[in-house]
């Protein structure tokens, strides 16, 4: 029997195509009511931006847990007229962005960093070039591209050479047309395809795996310029074959579960590495993931607490910059009874969600920061609920 599931639709594509055209256009396009917490956010605070330009009063923009909100409209209220509070959640507010404020400040842009979020006096700024570090995330580079024109900008240095997460740019590249020249990183023009999450995905591939289900994932598209599609290569490792036949891909575990340990590079690739990592303890397989030191700056420090959760279950090693989880025989049977911390982190919740039901876990609500439909697909289809 085949199992369907329409994946959600690329929180990283949708809100990149949100700010690139309100940058050219100044609309704000719709969306979808039931559309993820990022995505509404995101929209949300377009629509205030345009609504209060060049007003004389402090206006807030609260973009609350949005990390891609929360750099991606920096440079884009330096700016613009007015005075901006970009501000959000306590955690938020905690994430890394001060290598962004201080290239923008170096390039004339008027912001101050206080307790409550980053006061921003905006203007017209002419930038023409700039030089970013990207070492704790590429959002930076990002946000510097879909600002570009209203920045000027025309080109820009990224360093260091190599930035982890640098297909998240070249993504970004596609939607900007590639209009910044990007020294060292040349612009080769991709076919967007279909916008299903890749990131989304790798739950229902971990899934099918585990409960040896041939699946039909609807809404996705190989080649992508998505760099998480890299699942469908990492898969056939741990014994899943892809097919792709445009809507969906179509995921079949192989006869045998591979016994050889595996190493997976996730610097460009960190919101896998929890769902694989509870995968490997519940396979259970020896995995390795590598360059994973950026995931402390995520919605919860990842490693950290998976390391809390997992050690229970599997043998853990926790270095300066990798992870390595091999599971134990025993590890999915007695992952089934327990309870689950997920510290609000929808990526932690998906992958908790492989072990155990929903009733299990501290908090489900964070689950429509990417994925809203996701309880619904594991409630309410009864193919899908086997397990749980």
């Amino acid at each position: 029997m085949i199992f369907n599931i329409s994946v959600p639709v690329s929180k990283s594509i949708v809100i990149r195509e949100l700010i690139r055209d309100y940058v050219h256009t100044g609309i704000v396009h719709r969306v979808w009511p039931d559309s993820c917490t990022d995505i509404l956010v995101t929209a949300q605070a377009l629509r205030t931006i345009r609504k209060h330009v060049k007003s004389k009063e402090q206006i807030v923009v609260d973009v609350q847990d949005c990390g891609s909100a929360y750099r991606f409209l920096l440079p884009i209220l330096a700016g613009t007229p007015g005075e901006w509070l970009l501000t959000g959640t306590p955690r938020l507010l905690q994430r890394p962005i001060e290598e962004l404020v201080d290239t923008l400040v170096n390039a004339g842009a008027d912001i101050s960093r206080q307790p409550d979020g980053l006061h921003i006096h905006g203007k017209k700024l002419r930038i023409r070039t700039v030089t970013i570090d990207c070492s704790r995330t590429s959002q930076y580079a990002s946000a510097l591209l879909l600002a570009a024109p209203l920045l000027k900008l025309r080109t820009m240095r990224i360093t260091p050479k190599e930035v982890r997460s640098s297909s998240y740019i070249d993504l970004t590249q596609q939607f900007t047309r590639g209009q910044v020249r990007i020294f060292g990183m040349p612009y080769r023009k991709k076919k967007i395809g279909l916008y299903g999450d890749w990131s989304a995905a790798v739950f229902w591939y971990a899934h099918a795996l585990l409960h040896r289900k041939t699946m039909e994932l609807m809404g996705l598209s190989l080649p992508s310029p998505q760099g998480d599609s890299i699942i469908a290569r990492w898969f056939e490792q741990l014994g899943m074959e892809s097919q792709a036949t445009e809507p969906w891909v179509t995921i079949t575990p192989k006869t045998e579960l591979p016994s050889a340990a595996v190493t997976f590079d996730v610097a460009d690739h960190p919101d896998t590495v929890p769902v694989m990592a509870v995968l490997a303890a519940l396979l259970p397989a020896d995995i390795t993931f590598r360059h994973t030191r950026n995931l402390q700056y995520k919605e919860s420090d990842r490693i950290q607490h998976l390391a809390e959760q997992l050690c229970e279950f599997a043998d853990i090693e926790v270095g300066e910059d990798h992870f390595r989880v091999a599971g134990r025989p025993d590890s999915r049977e007695r992952m089934a009874g327990c309870c689950f911390r997920t510290w609000h982190d929808h990526r932690l919740a998906m992958a908790f969600l492989l072990a155990v039901g929903p009733d299990n876990l501290d908090d489900t609500e964070c689950l429509d920061k990417s994925y809203p439909e996701f309880l619904y697909h594991i409630k309410h289809s009864t193919k899908l609920v086997q397990s749980f």
